[in-house]
């Protein structure tokens, strides 16, 4: 291959070509000589180095004046890639840019992320992430579900079935692989899922434990009882001890938010119920148990 080239010849365009006619020239040439369509073809990469040395200094608008004004020594030895050592007592490329934003945009077309050319590739690139708001039921994001989407992307639509993972939180998202927009020989985008989780009408969540108010009368405050309650596999029994106040905490192991480490429990939050309306004979009933048990809460308080 000769060598001192004229950049405009290695790129087979005229020395007036426009911006846009030196990158459609540079596309079809480092498409046809990249290493990876050309493996252990020492003429093809040395081809491939001299296209990349004659874009770099075309394509930008500064180095291509001074090259037109000065020729090719005044960048003679530039190194191909960003990074490159300077030739050994030839002229001093620190201050050398390269203007690689076409270059990002030529090489994505080319090799995706997947593709052979992603490791090798110097600009690997992808399609557009999508991102999509999903409504999900306490219950189903507590224990986990199936949904099926309707994702447009392109100006088409396609159906996509996600598995939504037990325990996600409100505003977790869930990444579903190569699923958003695709890009011309790239590696498509991914779709991501931020969970919008509709609030329970009693079960609350804190962390991985559930929580719930149940209320009891003063009789099963009072002499205990066994009583239902929900959880998110649905009711269970429980037994309220007797004497138990209003706001005290029972536990019910493993009944709580599936996680890695092991559910959470469900806390039952137990609410003291006093009725509204007494008439005279439960009146006569209380007063009559205030005396045979006289108790007063507020006496150790203050």
């Amino acid at each position: 291959m000769a060598k001192n080239r004229d950049y405009y010849e290695v790129l087979g365009i005229p020395r007036d070509a426009a911006d846009e006619d030196i990158k459609k020239a540079y596309r079809n040439l480092a498409k046809k000589y990249h290493p990876d369509l050309h493996p252990n073809d020492k003429q093809a990469e040395a081809r491939f180095k001299e296209i990349n040395e004659a874009y770099a200094v075309l394509s930008t608008p500064e180095k291509r004046r001074e090259y037109d004004a000065g020729g090719r020594v005044i960048f003679e030895g530039a190194p191909t890639w960003p990074g490159a050592a300077p030739p050994p007592g030839g002229v001093d490329f620190s201050g050398f840019e390269f203007n690689l934003g076409g270059m990002e945009d030529i090489f994505g077309e080319f090799f995706g992320r997947g593709g052979r050319g992603a490791g090798r590739g110097p600009f690997p690139r992808k399609g557009r992430d999508i991102e999509y708001a999903l409504d999900i039921d306490f219950l189903h994001a507590v224990k986990g579900t199936e949904v099926e989407l309707t994702v447009r992307r392109n100006g088409g639509a396609e159906k996509v079935k996600v598995r939504i993972p037990p325990g996600i939180k409100d505003g977790q998202r869930v990444r579903v692989g190569a699923k958003g927009e695709a890009a011309p020989g790239a590696q498509r985008g991914d779709l991501y899922i931020t969970a919008r989780v509709r609030p329970h009408p009693y079960l609350k969540r804190e962390d991985n434990d559930i929580y719930i108010d149940v209320p009891v009368t003063i009789q099963e405050a009072m002499l205990g009882a066994t009583v239902e309650v929900p959880t998110i596999e649905g009711f269970t029994k429980i037994k309220i001890p007797p004497g138990v106040g209003s706001g005290q905490r029972l536990r019910i192991r493993g009944k709580g938010v599936p996680s890695p480490e092991g559910p959470g429990d469900e806390y039952v939050i137990i609410k003291v119920e006093v009725p509204k309306k007494v008439d005279k004979k439960t009146k006569e009933l209380i007063e009559e148990l205030q005396k045979i048990n006289p108790y007063q809460p507020r006496a150790d308080l203050w």
